[in-house]
């Protein structure tokens, strides 16, 4: 935001004689109703400006990108071998802004305006825009990122008793699908393990206490909180609003193809974390494409994430 004098108008018998005020004078009570009504690149800017006016915005939210039926954004990362990240709005405006985070990690899942993220070793969650972050126990002989498909899902906001989180992936040797459980407060992971499902992941969702893991064969395996139990399901299309089901859907090839004309960007071998748009009648899902070749997973690739752009914080002393 520049800072550069506001000049006023005063009732004077010279016509040009004016006053100047900084932007830092602003009446101090003005300041937080500002900031509440501003976008979220706005809100950063105008967080930047002092520290007066960061302490000042420390409730804000910048709720209003969150809208019902608004396209994710999508930030590229893990270029360069540094924290320089590409972030593209939903009207296909870029930034280039500086994540010191994202340096080396790999995101698990995208909901809500939380990533899910794994770098060096630890898990957490973590708001790319106010960069609160909520740091998770790591599974006990968790499979490398390099030569492992992982996809996870989120019950609820990290900052939620009951939040649970399920991540499913496969070993570089069997067909065997591994899923790794945490619930809000607890300090381990609990194991669960599917044989032989040799078809790769692509949708991920939460809906009413069961996690769905989607392929691109209509075939879904579910994982339920209550009874920690898997199962296989086949999806199955309604035809009519007055069918039950759940409610989600899959992202159109015409709105996929939209998305990413949209980014504008040269993405090549780009893996990329999907997530759940929410919508008024049936959130939509967007798949993970993961390009990373296994032989190559000590290289550092480009990687992209889908999300909607929120601005959460949290308090210090917040812990999983």
């Amino acid at each position: 935001m520049d800072s550069s004098p506001v000049v006023h108008s005063q009732r004077s018998s010279t016509r040009d004689q004016v006053t100047t005020r900084e932007w830092n004078d602003l009446p101090s009570e003005l300041l937080p109703s500002i900031a509440d009504r501003l976008g979220i690149i706005e809100l950063l800017r105008f967080r930047g400006v002092c520290k007066d006016w960061n302490f000042a915005s420390s409730t804000a939210s910048a709720e209003i990108e969150a809208l019902p039926n608004r396209d994710p954004w999508f930030l590229l990362y893990g270029e360069n071998n540094n924290s320089q990240c590409t972030l593209v709005t939903e009207s296909g405006k870029q930034y280039i802004i500086t994540i010191p985070e994202m340096d080396g990690a790999t995101c698990l899942a995208s909901s809500q305006g939380w990533l899910l993220v794994y770098r060096e070793g630890l898990i957490f969650f973590f708001c790319p825009f106010s960069r609160a972050r909520i740091d998770l126990p790591v599974p006990t002989k968790f499979p490398p990122m390099g030569i492992s498909d992982h996809v996870a899902v989120f019950s609820t906001p990290p900052t939620s008793q009951d939040c649970v989180v399920c991540i499913i992936c496969r070993t570089n040797k069997t067909d065997d699908l591994e899923l790794y459980v945490i619930h809000r407060g607890a300090t381990s992971w609990t194991k669960h393990k599917l044989n032989s499902f040799p078809n790769k992941i692509e949708c991920a969702a939460y809906h009413n206490g069961v996690f769905y893991y989607f392929d691109n064969t209509d075939l879904m395996v579910c994982f339920s909180i209550k009874d920690r139990s898997i199962s296989l399901g086949k999806v199955r299309y309604v035809k009519s609003s007055n069918e039950r089901c759940i409610p989600l859907r899959f992202i159109s090839n015409v709105e996929k193809e939209d998305m990413k004309k949209r980014l504008d960007l040269e993405l090549g071998d780009v893996s990329t974390c999907g997530t759940t748009v929410s919508c008024l009648n049936a959130d939509k899902m967007v798949p993970y494409e993961n390009r990373a070749n296994a032989k190559g997973g000590g290289t550092r690739r480009s990687k992209g994430v889908w999300f909607q752009p929120r601005f959460h914080q949290i308090d210090k002393m917040l812990s999983w």
